[in-house]
This record gives C-alpha cells, sequence and structure tokens, in this order.
C-alpha cells in the first residue's frame, strides 16, 4: 500500500497487489450508537469485564487483540488522538482537533459490484490526482481497531497532504484516498529500501475501504464521495 509521491502521476501504474477492499481487510461496517458505546467499558483495567460481556476466552488471540487496542488507545502521543468507539465521537474529536464546527468525513469507494480481479493493476486515471486537505488546515485519518464493535484510532499527524485519485483497472475502478507523509526521515529504514528511495523522500499510502478521513467544512470535496457527521451511509 506504500509507494512515493513522485510515482502518483496519471498514467502511473500502483504497485503489484495494491487493494482497497477485501484481501485481509473487513468489510465497513456500521457504529454502534453512541449511548450503546457508553455503556460499556473501555479501558485496561476493564479487561476482565470486557472478555465476560462479549464472551471472549481469556489468553485467546482475541483476548489479545482486545488488550492490545486499548493499550495503543491509552498510550500517550505527541499528536493529538482518540480512539472513537461511535460516529458521533469520531466526529467530536475531529471537529476538537481541526478547529472547526462540522468536519467532512470523506472515504475510499470502489465502483462496481467488485474490485479489480485478481493480477489486475490499479491505473491513475487522466487528471485522476487533486489534493483535498492538509497543510496548516489539518487531516484526521481514522483507522479500525480490533475489537468486539467498531472503534477507530483517529489522530491529527504533521506534514501530511491528503489527496483523491481516481484509479482504473480491468473491468473495475476506484475513488480512492490518499494520504501523504512529506517528512519521514524518521521513519524505519525498511520502508526505503522497500520503496528504493531516499530517507526524507514524501511517501504516500492508500486508505481502504474501512477507514475514514476528517476534513475541515471549507475542504474541496468535488468529485469525492463524503458524507456528514451523523450519517449512517456505509
Amino acid at each position: 500500500m506504500l509507494f512515493l509521491r513522485k510515482s502518483l502521476f496519471p498514467g502511473a501504474i500502483l504497485p503489484e497487489g495494491t487493494r482497497l477492499a477485501g484481501h485481509g481487510f473487513p468489510a465497513p461496517r456500521r457504529f454502534i450508537t453512541r449511548a450503546a458505546a457508553d455503556a460499556v467499558p473501555f479501558s485496561s483495567d476493564q479487561l476482565d469485564t470486557i472478555l465476560r460481556m462479549f464472551r471472549i476466552p481469556r489468553g485467546s488471540s482475541k483476548a489479545d487483540q482486545v488488550a492490545a487496542t486499548l493499550r495503543t488507545c491509552e498510550e500517550a502521543s505527541p499528536e493529538p488522538h482518540a480512539c472513537a468507539t461511535s460516529q458521533q465521537a469520531a466526529a467530536a474529536f475531529a471537529a476538537s482537533a481541526l478547529g472547526t464546527g462540522e468536519p467532512r468525513a470523506v472515504v475510499t469507494v470502489v465502483h462496481g459490484e467488485e474490485e479489480a480481479a485478481a493480477g489486475a493493476r490499479y491505473v491513475v486515471a487522466p487528471n485522476g490526482v487533486a489534493r483535498i486537505g492538509g497543510g496548516a488546515a489539518g487531516v484526521v485519518p481514522c483507522h479500525p481497531m480490533p475489537y468486539p464493535y467498531i472503534v477507530h484510532y483517529c489522530h491529527r499527524p504533521a506534514g501530511v497532504e491528503a489527496l483523491r485519485v481516481e484509479l482504473t483497472a480491468a473491468g473495475a475502478g476506484a475513488t480512492a484516498v490518499a494520504m501523504c507523509h512529506a517528512d519521514t526521515t524518521s521513519w524505519d529504514a525498511g520502508y526505503f529500501r522497500m520503496l528504493n528511495a531516499t530517507r526524507g523522500e514524501e511517501i504516500c499510502h492508500l486508505m481502504p475501504l474501512n477507514y475514514v478521513l476528517w476534513l475541515p467544512a471549507a475542504a474541496n470535496l468535488q468529485g469525492t464521495y463524503s458524507r456528514k457527521p451523523g450519517s449512517t451511509r456505509d
């Protein structure tokens, strides 16, 4: 899913194996209601209670995933972050982090019934790359965490640019959201070896179907699949 920003241009062929759905990415799901989420404990010191509530055997791989998610959500971070257990909570965090009253949620959408067939590679369409956010205005990406119900880890990273990327493939296509990191000087050396890149080069990744990107209300979202906070549309 990683590629260099300089390789993202009309006609570019994305790396083999690039997928936006399936292949390890669970299908998008709806959040439970905020009232239901608030009624369930969500802290490491309540792990035993949580496991009992969802009938998860202690010591199982699912129990380990739940514990890891709680630890990640409770860890300190230099950037604003929160784990949202409802869409309302995600929208509220995004509004606070972005300093806007009505943030917009943007997601990747695959056109047609199914994604590109196995072996088919996505190609960036003509005029297929457009900036939709980032810089001083900021963005808040949210990605799902392993948990009995949907939980999103949301954060406001620094030095990122959000793009809309139109993709085509044999019998399929997608309007994808991409995140590009301008400053990668502190990234692990393995990423640069994998991409045959120089440390510090701008690196991007696509956001699969079950990720959500929140942008300020004033963001230019023309041609991008988006929804307003509170919408239950998948």
